[in-house]
């Protein structure tokens, strides 16, 4: 009998102990994906903000590869005729260099050769006839040398002018050449950049839509667990009439689901916060579609701050949930609700059934508090019912 008390009771501690480990394990679990919850909004927010730069960038890459593109195609049509003109040119040179070189040659010739004659002429004394002969034929000669180096002269100074005229027209077509193979390496490389860039911008667009799915999976979780205490019904059974106590309908997304509170302001679930998301529909900024929000968030300006209950009312619901973090649902005089989601903490004293007045402390948040109101099966915009500047 005692072997047997025995054995059952090892049993049972081997239980217990694997009971203990598995929440252990589920706690562990539960804390990660608190802590991947918690970064959702701002990681959507700076990939959202991230996409936008990388599509700007994009925007003006085409724009200058489509400068690029013309410039290039026209350049390209004139590259043949512009280095077909280099060549020549470069080969015109080279004559200009050669004939400038034997003018250069023939001139000092010329004048050396004038020089003489010259002397020649000076030497020949005021004798008789033969003298004069003598002279008149040197004056001759003279003449033609005169005028032989006067046309080489010229040919010399124009050779020296093309030459140097072409010289800069090389200088010229060689900038003009330059400037092509630049644009056509600009245009590679921004060709790879915007490889590179779409590529990125592919791989953040895939993170998004993933961001995206995760808090929607958060917006269904929610919706669920409010058609589950039947605060909301579900979209096939949702009665469409009207609240009949200071409520009216308004136009919008789901119309038949949203109602306008007109009864007196409350204090808000935090004392000191900015609003980062407002109730409605808005459009999503990277995919422009249309994505209806039900809730509205509130990012506290300290961390670990205090949420308070907004309205005397009763607790229906006080737990963790996966998507939604902490999450307390408190139910008020005519069947108006108010829920608390994305909290890091709730109250030791929080629980179900417990009755709860205006301004209890319900729980604690850190980085967002989704806050969101139902009334007869409808929603309200939460900044009809409370005090927000």
């Amino acid at each position: 009998m005692k072997a047997l008390i025995l054995l059952l009771l090892t049993i049972f501690c081997l239980s217990g102990a694997s009971i203990d480990h598995k929440i252990k394990e589920k706690q562990a679990q539960l804390r990660t994906t608190n802590r991947q919850i918690s970064g959702l909004n701002l990681r959507l927010e700076r990939l959202s903000k991230s996409i936008r730069k990388l599509e700007g960038e994009l925007e003006r890459i085409n724009q200058r590869l489509q400068e690029l593109d013309g410039l290039v195609a026209r350049l390209n049509q004139e590259h043949k005729e512009k280095f077909k003109q280099y060549e020549e040119t470069q080969k015109r040179i080279e004559e200009l260099h050669d004939r400038y070189a034997a003018l250069k040659e023939k001139l000092i010739q010329a004048i050396s050769k004038s020089f003489s004659q010259s002397l020649l002429l000076a030497s020949i004394g005021e004798g008789g006839e033969e003298d004069l002969l003598k002279e008149e034929i040197l004056k001759t000669i003279q003449k033609r040398e005169d005028r032989n180096l006067s046309h080489i002269s010229k040919r010399y100074e124009a050779t020296k002018r093309e030459l140097r005229q072409k010289k800069e027209l090389l200088a010229k077509l060689k900038g003009q050449i330059d400037e092509l193979i630049k644009k056509r390496q600009e245009l590679k490389a921004l060709k790879r950049i915007k490889s590179k860039k779409l590529k990125k911008l592919a791989a953040q667009k895939r993170r998004y839509k993933e961001e995206l799915q995760r808090l929607t999976q958060q917006r269904q979780a929610l919706t669920k667990t409010l058609q589950e205490l039947k605060i909301i019904k579900s979209r096939r059974t949702a009665s469409r009439s009207a609240s009949k106590v200071r409520v009216k309908k308004y136009g919008g997304y789901k119309k038949d689901r949203t109602v306008r509170y007109r009864g007196p302001k409350t204090i808000p679930p935090l004392k000191q916060f900015v609003i980062t998301k407002r109730y409605g529909v808005y459009v999503d900024p990277i995919y422009k579609i249309k994505i209806p929000n039900e809730n509205i968030e509130l990012k506290p300006l300290k961390p670990n701050a205090k949420v308070r209950n907004v309205l005397n009312g009763r607790v229906i619901l006080a737990k963790w949930t996966p998507h939604l973090k902490n999450v307390v649902i408190v139910k008020h005089d005519n069947n108006l609700y108010t829920i608390y989601a994305n909290m890091d903490r709730l109250s030791p004293f929080i629980k179900k059934g417990k009755r709860i007045k205006k301004g209890y402390i319900i729980g604690r948040v850190n980085n967002k508090l989704i806050f969101e109101v139902t009334k007869n099966s409808a929603h309200i915009d939460p900044l009809d019912l409370i005090q927000a500047r």
